[in-house]
């Protein structure tokens, strides 16, 4: 199944930033009643713009809001909303018993953001709420800990992903370029900074990925052309126990934090399924070699990690042994959620060699080297 990274502008509101998107909820006036007689009027929840535009049935990463772009391929055009009220006793509950989440989706016709069909209307009344977002929009979320805040079930981060390029024989621009089409799915969250009631319906959120991405630049060292002509077909990322991966883990939407069936994995691997794309060869800097290979990771802190990469002739190239040593070089993984770590790796005669890594914008190469040694 086609899965795709999600990266946000928006349009009402949601404004693209490094790591997150933001985006206006609206909840215009509308009739109902609180069951007073018409003392409290309730106010219908609804979505007035949020800036992505995503084939509803595929999963992938976001890249940002409603209205489809070059730079915004994959928009966000679903979004799940879940609002909690508290208690004079300081119990937390969700605003209207029996209607737990709305969906939301964009309708570039209007263009306006619109309650998903069969879905119940959510009224505001006097009492104070609090709403939060989450992607994707047809998860499962419940009130859950305590104090309860609203836990996303059933996320799943696999191993073993595989990522689509679909550049036919055209040249990429690596300035550009943006990785979004991958079978894994990209778990986004949000609480807004204020509370909503029937005469404060508008929220503004601001979408975070719960997810690290991590991508890579493959380029033969010192401008050289003997790989010219060679693709990438595989990324490997080995180390003793240091990664995880989930097959039900559970998402707090205050927090970004996941909790649960977290299992250790000693590789993650990345695989091309489509278009391969080449090392890059008679350059000598990274930013002019579009990436090659990228994929979405639980974060992690500390772990030592050392890179396998095949190419699609079969040939498999480790990385070059640290000085008096046989066994291949390591570098370190600190993956916070949110980030885009952009490896640069260089082809070596007797091996590869990590030059330095990126944090970059979700969507952009970035600018902050870090050494890898």
């Amino acid at each position: 199944m086609k899965q795709n990274l999600y990266t946000f502008p928006l349009a009402v509101f949601l404004s693209l930033c490094t790591a997150c998107t933001q985006a206006d909820i609206v909840l215009p006036v509308a009739g109902g009643d609180g069951g007073d007689g018409g003392k409290d009027k309730g106010v219908p929840l609804s979505v007035k713009n949020l800036g992505l535009s995503v084939e509803i049935e595929t999963r992938s990463l976001v890249t940002g809001g409603p209205v489809r772009s070059d730079t915004n391929p994959n928009p966000l055009t679903q979004v799940g909303l879940c609002v909690t009220k508290q208690s004079s006793s300081g119990s937390v509950s969700v605003y209207a018993s029996g209607n737990n989440t709305q969906m939301f989706t964009y309708n570039s016709a209007t263009p306006a953001w619109e309650l998903a069909e069969g879905e119940e209307a959510l009224y505001l009344y006097s009492e104070k709420g609090t709403v939060y977002a989450y992607s994707p929009a047809d998860k499962s979320v419940s009130l859950t800990g305590t104090p309860k805040v609203p836990v996303m079930s059933s996320v799943k981060v696999s191993e073993k992903q595989s990522f689509v390029f679909n550049d036919g024989s055209g040249v990429v621009n690596a300035a550009t370029d943006v990785l979004w089409n991958t079978d894994q799915d990209d778990y986004l969250y949000c609480t807004a900074s204020d509370q909503v009631d029937r005469w404060h319906p508008e929220v503004s959120l601001t979408m975070r990925h719960a997810l690290t991405k991590v991508s890579f630049r493959i380029l033969e060292a010192d401008g050289g052309t003997a790989f010219d002509g060679f693709h990438v077909a595989k990324v490997v990322l080995k180390s003793s126990d240091g990664f995880k991966k989930s097959t039900s883990a559970k998402l707090n939407l205050s927090t970004g934090e996941l909790s649960g069936t977290l299992t250790p994995v000693s590789q993650l691997t990345f695989t091309a399924d489509g278009d391969m794309r080449a090392v890059g060869t008679g350059v000598n800097e990274p930013a002019q070699v579009p990436v090659q290979a990228f994929g979405l990771v639980i974060p992690v802190t500390g772990v030592s990690v050392t890179l396998e990469l095949t190419l699609d002739d079969g040939r498999v190239f480790t990385m070059s042994p640290s000085e008096g040593s046989a066994d291949p070089g390591t570098f370190t993984a600190d993956w916070v959620k949110g980030n885009n770590y952009i490896y640069n790796i260089r082809m070596l005669p007797q091996g590869i060699v990590i030059a330095n890594m990126e944090v970059a914008g979700w969507n952009d190469g970035g600018s902050t080297d870090i050494p890898v040694e």
